[in-house]
């Protein structure tokens, strides 16, 4: 689904794989990767089954394949933590970053901050501010009243009650005033499930397609 937001000239394809994409200057974003998670759980002797990052790692490749990707943006949590940073973690991600051969920027996320050292190849920012006239940032938090900002931080997932005791839970977009929140990519992330205000959007991938929920879905 490509949208028109606020504070942009451009438009923004949010896709069925939970990233968004400018198609303008190829600029792929994705949120909330928290690679090394279930190793960190590991590490703490839960027996958590092996190879999420691994998995995550090679999505990420396929959609910058897929969509050919000219620049690569990861708003936030690249990481889990320090504990969960295995040798083969290191060695996968530094494969996947010298044959992805992008530039690659890492929005410093509050899990990332954990870390002494980045990887090389990426490039640690507060915050980036593209050329569509939109910022990314990892907190929504962050965000200031004259732009449109990309974030991530809040693994949004929405309810969909469906009027009896049971719902549907969806990972989501959600479009906030001049915020859009991306869902979480990592696939052991979680996520928190929204308290939509009146004025939010929010839009779900439903057979490989995002669509926009209405609001008679939600309350």
């Amino acid at each position: 689904m490509t949208l028109l937001f606020p504070f942009s000239d451009h438009s923004l394809a949010l896709l069925p794989e939970g990233a968004a994409f400018l198609s303008e200057s190829a600029t792929l974003i994705v949120a909330d990767i928290h690679l090394g998670k279930s190793a960190a759980f590991r590490a703490r002797g839960l027996p958590l089954p092996e190879g999420d990052s691994a998995r995550d790692i090679a999505r990420l490749g396929a959609l910058c394949e897929k969509y050919q990707a000219a620049q690569l943006v990861i708003a936030g949590d690249l990481f889990h933590a320090l504990s969960g940073i295995t040798p083969e973690l290191e060695t996968a991600l530094a494969e996947f970053l010298t044959t992805l051969a992008i530039p690659t920027t890492l929005i410093v996320g509050n899990h990332d901050l954990k870390l002494a050292q980045l990887p090389t190849l990426l490039h640690p920012v507060s915050h980036l501010d593209l050329a569509q006239g939109i910022r990314v940032i990892h907190d929504p938090a962050h965000a200031t009243a004259e732009r449109l900002h990309l974030a991530g931080h809040w693994h949004p997932v929405v309810k969909i009650p469906d009027g009896r005791r049971t719902s549907l839970r969806l990972p989501c977009f959600l479009a906030r005033g001049n915020t859009l929140v991306l869902p979480a990519f990592g696939s052991f992330t979680g996520g928190a499930i929204l308290k939509p205000q009146p004025q939010d959007r929010i839009f779900v991938t439903l057979r490989e397609a995002v669509i926009e929920l209405p609001p008679t879905l939600l309350w």
